[in-house]
Formats: structure tokens, C-alpha cells, sequence
């Protein structure tokens, strides 16, 4: 398994692959990137942004894969419980079990 300083070195060999992609990047993610190219460890980095490394490593990444020219896909993802369908109802309704009322009972 790579070091940290090896992971970073691969990344960063990527990212330079597309010198002007820190400026396409917007927000946070692009001082990101400008941060890690102007030579900022991960943990720096990390600290100057108040996120964890671990969402550093991601940012960083995407924006190498991206300037590698291999194409993202982005991934939904959702806490317990989350709701990640579409739509009004936000996915309830009918179900393989019946009907699940999302209106309020009418009557006296």
C-alpha cells in the first residue's frame, strides 16, 4: 500500500496533467486543488478548510481523475432513513405491500 507522500505524489502528477483545472474548479474544491499544487500536505490542507483528510483525499481524487481525462460518475448516496427518490411524494406510495396513506385521514 502507497504512503501518504506516494498517494499525494500520484495525485499530484495527475492534477498537472490539467494546469488550469484549479481555476475551472469552483469554491472550496478549486482552493483545494490550488492548495495541494502549490505544495500543502493533505493534513494542512485539511486543517486550513476545518474537513476532515478523508474529504481532502476525495476532493483531491476527483480532480485528479477529472484532469486525467477519466470521466466521474457521482454516486447518491443517503443516511438511514434517507429519501433519495425523486418526485413529490419523495417515493412513497404504492409499495409491494399495499398503499402507504401520505395524506391525512378526512372525516369526524
Amino acid at each position: 500500500m502507497a504512503t501518504s507522500d506516494e498517494h499525494m505524489a500520484q495525485l499530484l502528477k495527475q492534477l498537472k496533467k490539467d494546469p488550469g483545472l484549479a481555476e475551472e474548479i469552483p469554491g472550496k474544491e478549486g482552493h483545494i486543488v490550488h492548495s495541494a499544487l502549490a505544495g500543502q500536505s493533505v493534513f494542512e490542507i485539511a486543517q486550513a478548510n476545518r474537513m476532515s483528510e478523508e474529504a481532502v483525499w476525495g476532493i483531491l481524487r476527483s480532480a485528479a481523475r477529472s484532469a486525467s481525462g477519466q470521466k466521474i460518475t457521482p454516486v447518491e448516496s443517503g443516511g438511514l432513513g434517507s429519501d433519495t427518490d425523486p418526485g413529490v411524494t419523495g417515493g412513497y406510495g404504492e409499495t409491494g405491500f399495499g398503499s402507504l396513506e401520505v395524506e391525512p385521514e378526512q372525516g369526524g
